[in-house]
């Protein structure tokens, strides 16, 4: 269900992202991305996961995909915005869909930004900093 690592080093020691895919290739692959980068990483594979460890670990940043099971992104981020204690958490959407309607409905329920799959390491990193440095 979860995987939580912390580093020991690094600019983004501290900082804790929550990863939400129902797929765990792309968690992998992400997780370590993220990793690599100093991040401690906690993985979910639906909404309702995410919702769970949101409201137990308050992390730094989620990146949500859309379609799941159980319990879809646009919901979770939704349920996890409208609660006082992980209402200030940043929310990206991570999907292969990339329509415009999944994209307008992510920007309604609080989402504030938007990664494409497959993703690049660059990008990823490059999305994850400017949002955490928005948020201080």
């Amino acid at each position: 269900m979860c995987l939580l690592r912390k580093q020991k080093t690094g600019k983004n020691m501290g900082k804790t992202i929550l990863l939400v895919d129902d797929s765990a290739l792309i968690c992998h692959v992400v997780s370590k991305v993220l990793k690599d980068s100093g991040y401690t990483v906690l993985t979910a594979k639906n909404g309702r996961e995410a919702v769970s460890l949101a409201r137990q670990h308050v992390p730094s940043l989620v990146i949500m995909d859309v379609e799941m099971p159980v319990m879809n992104g646009i919901d979770a981020t939704r349920q996890i915005k409208s609660e006082p204690v992980t209402a200030q958490i940043p929310v990206v959407i991570f999907t292969s869909l990339g329509r415009e309607e999944d994209i307008d409905r992510a920007k309604e329920a609080g989402c504030e930004g938007f990664l494409s799959k497959p993703v690049c390491k660059e990008a990823l990193n490059s999305e994850v900093q400017r949002i955490l440095q928005s948020h201080g």
